[in-house]
């Protein structure tokens, strides 16, 4: 009893903390023309839920509070005026907030300030993609320890070639893996099912193709999903693993098929009422997925069922990256070294945390003398109960 109630603190304190620490990013493009008069050119944007974590408070003057906040946080130093602008466009499709808006300044190396949401969040990152006379530069990363680019700064690092872009987005790529708890999540929960060891490479391979695919289009512009419903599927898929990794130990697919099926039901009727309508109809998609789901997993019990969800799940999981990814705004002769490199960053993270999760299991089990299988079961509620927050939190 004591140990089945310390894994349940343990997993609370844990969930709180994921919880606590969601990603918080935002992305510009800045171009930079030097004529008579230097322009400077702003292309700024942060996903609406970003947004919503970070401003717990929204008002009917929230856009112009937004605007006249981002004019004087992300500013460009010396003798500038605003030439054209701010326009503000926010997309219920995209799921992004954009601002736009010129500057015509004085002849002199530019110098950009970036204090925007520092201190709402100091784990806020803000990166930037650079064109100087159409010419890319390297990208800026700012934090709350960096906050200033400037000209001079980049000019000297313009003889990095390409191929540099290909270093840059592979330490991005491992940056996003690690920071991103919600995939972090679902790969937990992949290990939870107690996989053999070839099903376990085979879904791990899975999970990758299937993400590498849609980071692909998506970053190309092919398909531009919703991001906010992209988002909310991705806690989802969390749901799905972790529901079944403890229907799989209990045998109890039918009663767990019967609860989710009463409770789709009910938040479809209330998403209804409340909810955002253009999503209704792919939320009856996903709940009748979800039982025809268990109900072939209670009917064939073997593992194949899931190396196939965990590949669909990662084209979802890829959209995810993806919107990330296009934000950023990459330059032509720079993209595909840059695609390469964030892919090739993600899966080493990947890796990264799978032999992580791997030395932690064998601690645990070389330290702490318990029984797995309750160990699975109350780490798969507590995913469960995480990924159900995700989902239900991004699309509201």
């Amino acid at each position: 009893m004591y140990l089945k109630a310390s894994l349940a603190v343990f997993i609370l304190i844990f969930s709180t903390l994921i919880l606590s620490h969601q990603r918080s990013e935002s992305y510009s493009r800045i171009d930079i023309t030097n004529n008579e008069k230097l322009i400077v050119e702003v292309d700024f944007n942060v996903q609406i839920s970003v947004l919503s974590r970070i401003k717990s408070k929204f008002d009917q003057f929230w856009e112009s509070k937004l605007q006249e906040e981002v004019l004087n946080d992300y500013k460009v130093q010396g003798s500038c005026e605003l030439d054209q602008g701010p326009y503000f466009r926010s997309s219920l499709t995209t799921g992004y907030v954009s601002l736009k808006w010129r500057q015509v300044c004085d002849k002199e190396p530019v110098e950009i300030l970036f204090n925007l949401f520092f201190s709402e969040d100091p784990t806020h990152v803000h990166i930037a993609t650079i064109n100087i006379d159409d010419q890319p530069y390297p990208e800026k990363i700012f934090t709350v320890s960096s906050r200033s680019w400037n000209e001079s700064s980049a000019l000297n690092k313009e003889q990095a070639s390409a191929y540099s872009s290909f270093y840059d987005y592979l330490e991005l790529g491992v940056k996003h893996i690690l920071t991103g708890l919600d995939h972090i999540a679902f790969l937990v929960g992949l290990l939870l099912l107690n996989l053999k060891r070839k099903n376990l490479i085979i879904v791990v391979t899975g999970f990758t193709i299937g993400h590498s695919i849609t980071l692909a289009l998506g970053a190309l512009n092919y398909i531009t999903p919703a991001s906010s419903f992209v988002e909310s599927l991705i806690g989802y898929s969390i749901v799905v693993v972790a529901v079944e990794c403890v229907a799989s130990i209990t045998k109890q697919y039918t009663l767990y098929n019967r609860y989710l099926l009463y409770s789709w039901v009910l938040f479809i009727l209330l998403f209804s009422l409340y909810g955002n309508q253009k999503y209704v109809l792919g939320l009856l998609g996903l709940g009748l997925f979800s039982y025809c789901y268990f109900g072939l997993s209670e009917r064939f019990h073997n593992q194949k069922l899931i190396l196939i969800v965990t590949m669909l799940f990662g084209l979802v999981h890829g959209f995810g990256f993806a919107g990330n990814l296009s934000s950023i705004g990459l330059m032509q002769d720079r993209f595909i070294p840059a695609l390469i490199g964030f892919n090739l960053g993600v899966e080493v993270g990947q890796v990264l945390i799978i032999l992580s999760l791997f030395a932690l299991m064998y601690l645990l089990k070389r330290l702490i003398k318990f029984r797995v299988e309750i160990l699975r079961i109350y780490t798969a509620s507590g995913l469960a109960c995480l990924g159900m927050y995700w989902f239900v939190e991004r699309l509201f």
